[in-house]
């Protein structure tokens, strides 16, 4: 079933996700437009490319948008950041596009995966949506790499050099997890199915060696992921990224920098001192020529230049990351809260409502039930349980009426008369009745009225039987004396 965030467009899903609150970061949301998921999943399922439900066909997993909204906002990625990426299993790369439109053109992206007509399904989705970009924008690498990311050599390559953010792709067991705990950088996230269980986990970014190592595990929610495939057993390294001239803009500002130094001194007569004195120091760049220090730089990390943080530097970013942190727990409260309140006056109006219809169903009950009995019943229920127990049919007062003596004069006209009369008092009985019910499932001392009233009927019923006889064997003798008239 569908998720709330479906829409008929991609600008429409993302609306739906940034209205149902499951994007909230500007980042994510402008990564979300930018790539159109409707490049990424199968032909067969076009119709489907904007629902926010998961897509699947033979090898291609294409996961819902909100799980993958719910990603990129635990993974924090900012806009230029200019981070190295992991994915492992990354289908058909529609989250790296995402990550990489977010993170910038500066931002070095790793796909791992197992199945080698996923990846040429990638190619095409990645082809198609670079061609859909502005002229003017700028794409980051993204590496396709055939392998098992189950078995990643963490001792080789750029897993030695490890990634700022990574992300599983596919669900993998908690054995499994150190491996993965191992390739983060200090201050990197990691978000994956572990199990059952999306989790977090963030490596400690400390001046300290000792802290360095620690992880902080969160759990996101609950899932539901096809597991991460051991077969086949294939042996991956991902390649160390190579420096040259024709990727140098795709280096950090402090690689660049450090690059641009040693070139321009390199073979600089003038930048030595005419005579090398002990106290002078000694400029090793122009001692070498150019062409030993592109060879040197293309074993170079794009990090390796990066300067250390002091302490206040450190402490002024954990300050101000705990801080944003503070900010969107509190949105998060009020919006809590609000939903809360909306909740109660919804239960409010469900509780009056559901009391409305279990009276009318109560209601409808007994009128049904009144409806249904016949005539012989209502006899039946008179002769052994008394009037009382027929007043609500006003049986009672017709009985009243049949027992009462005829009146002198016109039998025509006294019989309009007592039968106009009667529908009066059947009239007022019925409206009695009805009140008497009304009272009696107000008031429990009726049901000991009813049972005294019927027990004083009890004593009536011979009297009843005998009035009921005797009319009915003065209607058979008139019957016989007509008959014997007409012969």
């Amino acid at each position: 079933m569908a998720w709330r965030s479906s829409g008929t467009t991609n600008n429409e899903m993302v609306d739906n996700l940034k209205r149902f609150h499951v994007i909230s970061s500007d980042e994510v949301e402008a990564g979300f437009r930018s790539v159109d998921r409707r490049l990424f999943v199968p032909k067969n399922c076009q119709d489907l490319a904007h629902k926010d439900q998961p897509i699947r066909e033979d090898n291609i997993h294409i996961s819902a948008p909100h799980i993958y909204g719910s990603v990129l906002e635990a993974l924090d990625l900012k806009k230029d950041a200019g981070l190295s990426f992991l994915n492992a299993g990354s289908g058909t790369c529609y989250l790296t596009c995402i990550a990489a439109s977010i993170l910038g053109h500066r931002s070095v992206h790793y796909c791992v995966e197992i199945h080698e007509d996923v990846l040429r399904h990638s190619k095409e989705a990645i082809t198609a949506w670079k061609k859909g970009l502005s002229p003017g924008h700028t794409i980051p690498n993204i590496e396709l790499i055939h392998g098992n990311a189950l078995e990643l050599n963490t001792n080789k390559g750029e897993c030695a050099l490890g990634f700022d953010r990574i992300y599983i792709g596919a669900a993998i067991q908690k054995y499994s997890l150190p491996m993965f705990k191992k390739m983060l950088k200090p201050g990197g996230i990691l978000v994956g199915p572990v199990g059952d269980e999306l989790v977090k986990v963030v490596r400690s970014q400390s001046l300290s060696p000792e802290t360095i190592q620690k992880f902080t595990t969160h759990v996101l929610s609950g899932v539901r992921f096809a597991p991460l495939l051991a077969d086949p057993d294939i042996q991956t390294i991902i390649p160390a990224r190579v420096w040259d001239p024709s990727k140098h803009h795709l280096y950090p500002s402090s690689f660049r920098g450090a690059c641009n130094e040693l070139l321009l001194c390199s073979n600089a007569s003038r930048n030595q001192p005419v005579k090398i004195r002990p106290q002078e120091k000694i400029n090793v760049a122009s001692m070498l020529p150019r062409a030993l220090w592109v060879e040197v730089l293309s074993f170079a990390h794009h990090d390796w230049f990066d300067q250390p943080l002091t302490e206040v530097e450190f402490l002024r970013r954990r300050l101000a990351e705990e801080q944003a942190k503070t900010e969107q727990a509190n949105q998060a409260k009020e919006e809590a809260e609000s939903r809360y309140r909306l909740a109660e006056k919804e239960r409010d109006v469900y509780l009056v409502l559901a009391r409305t219809l279990r009276t009318r169903l109560i209601s409808t009950r007994r009128e049904e039930s009144h409806g249904t009995e016949t005539i012989e019943e209502a006899a039946a229920a008179m002769l052994f349980g008394g009037m009382g127990s027929l007043s609500p049919f006003g049986l009672d007062r017709m009985l009243r009426h049949l027992r009462a003596p005829p009146a002198e004069g016109n039998d025509e006209e006294m019989g309009e008369e007592g039968d106009e009369q009667f529908e009066d008092e059947m009239s007022e009985d019925t409206d009695d009745s009805e009140e008497d019910e009304e009272d009696s499932d107000s008031d429990d001392d009726d049901d000991d009225d009813d049972e005294s009233l019927s027990i004083v009927s009890d004593h009536q019923d011979s009297t009843i039987e005998d009035d009921i006889i005797s009319k009915n064997r003065r209607a058979q003798v008139r019957k016989i004396s007509l008959s014997e008239e007409d012969l």
